[in-house]
């Protein structure tokens, strides 16, 4: 009977494992970076919205549209330069998007991100301007 180290191959397993990592970080995280581009999206109509209202929760929208955003363009760039390259995103196996699992996550993480922006600018940053 034959060990089942006699026919591992380290090189072999290291390139599967590296082909593996770049598919799923060109693919799933791709398309998390896009849903979170159209997060971004919203939170800029949104914020546009309150400023025609003149709202002064505009600002928080757009401090965290912004940061959103470019987060999500900086992320999304590697499969966007695959999708550039070769034509298509590369096969992850069995793989279904569920854009309401990504939006779902996006807002719970926007929901946090502009309760912070929220109490920094209302609170934290108007304290420091009356210092000075």
């Amino acid at each position: 009977m034959e060990k089942a180290f006699d026919n591992f191959s380290f090189k072999e397993t290291a390139h599967t494992v590296q082909e593996a990592m770049v598919n799923i970080f060109c693919r799933i995280i791709f398309d998390w970076a896009v849903h979170g581009l159209a997060v971004a999206a919203f939170f800029f109509l949104f914020g546009t919205i309150l400023l025609m209202r003149k709202n002064r929760l505009s600002k928080p929208f757009f401090a965290v549209g912004k940061k959103l955003g470019i987060f999500c363009a900086i992320v999304a760039a590697p499969g966007l330069i695959t999708l550039a390259t070769t034509g298509s995103l590369p096969p992850v196996g069995v793989y279904n998007v569920s854009s309401l699992g990504f939006l779902c996550l996006w807002s719970l993480i926007c929901a946090h991100m502009l309760g912070e922006e929220t109490n920094y600018q209302w609170f934290v940053k108007q304290k420091a301007d009356k210092l000075d």
